[in-house]
């Protein structure tokens, strides 16, 4: 809603599936974006871009080295030859496209990276490029729209779907009319597994486009215990996981006798400068 002020940031993940790297996007209050690098190694957090408009991080991809992003936004544009609905490519935390789509709608659900390019790299839409067709073939990676499934993000990192999540019905073409339940079980043949489903429309604090997933963690003994102070979460390795509480911080937390105890956290207390893209995001 216009002018809504927020009590906490909100935060989305993608993960890179190949590389320990994860871009977090934060709302600091209605379309005010910042983006930020996360190193899951050594736990640095690099800021990149601000965006002010409208951006749909579920619909959006990071690359798998995590280099890359495939994004969604919305701006009404101060430059009128730039649709106000496009879909871009870019180097990660950065938004300066070197490709860009212009959209129709909101009705896409966005573009990943399904695989490395050998050679010239498929890229759906060529016609319809409305940035960077002179540069496209550099790209290095393959691209394919999304399939509409929900938690699609979630899936590209190893959730899948639960023995009790709901079927999906044929003819929703959308994958709307119904409530996933996604589950990834402990690294190392552990029995612990980690639960997310997506809550309903406009779920208040924590929602992104939205949404909020919702966490439970099941034990040893089979019982689960519902995560409500994290929006969105993942294994780090056996012993962790990674994410984001509801209060708006990025939380590193140990898996100490069926709880989570949190050891490393990071908190976005006010928004960063805005600042110019660097050299190397300008190019692939």
């Amino acid at each position: 809603m216009a002018g809504e002020t927020l009590t906490f940031p909100r935060i989305y993940i993608l993960r890179a599936s190949e590389a320990p790297r994860a871009l977090v996007f934060v709302t600091h209050r209605q379309k005010c974006w910042s983006l930020h690098l996360w190193d899951l190694d050594t736990h640095h957090v690099e800021p990149g871009a601000m965006f002010f408009g409208t951006l749909y991080p579920r619909r959006c991809a990071l690359s798998p080295d995590g280099r890359y992003l495939l994004y969604f936004a919305m701006k009404a544009p101060g430059d009128p030859d730039w649709p106000w609905q496009f879909s871009g490519l870019s180097r990660a935390p950065w938004l300066t496209c070197l490709l860009a789509w212009r959209e129709a709608g909101t009705w896409t659900r966005g573009m990943w990276f399904p695989s490395p390019a050998s050679g010239r790299p498929d890229i759906p839409a060529r016609h319809d490029l409305h940035h960077g067709a002179d540069v496209a073939d550099r790209c290095p990676w393959n691209i394919e729209n999304i399939h509409p499934t929900q938690l699609a993000a979630e899936r590209r990192i190893g959730f899948v779907e639960a023995d009790d999540s709901a079927p999906r019905d044929p003819h929703d073409i959308w994958d709307q009319h119904r409530q996933a339940v996604l589950q990834k079980r402990r690294p190392g043949g552990g029995r612990e597994v980690l639960r997310v489903v997506q809550g309903g429309f406009d779920q208040g604090e924590g929602r992104v486009e939205r949404y909020r997933n919702h966490y439970g963690l099941v034990g040893k003994d089979g019982r689960e215990i519902p995560l409500s102070n994290h929006v969105w979460l993942d294994w780090l390795d056996r012993d962790h996981l990674y994410g984001a509480s509801l209060d708006g911080r990025l939380v590193v937390c140990a898996l100490r006798g069926g709880e989570l105890v949190e050891t490393w956290s990071h908190a976005f207390e006010r928004m960063p400068r805005r600042k110019p893209a660097p050299a190397w995001a300008r190019d692939f």
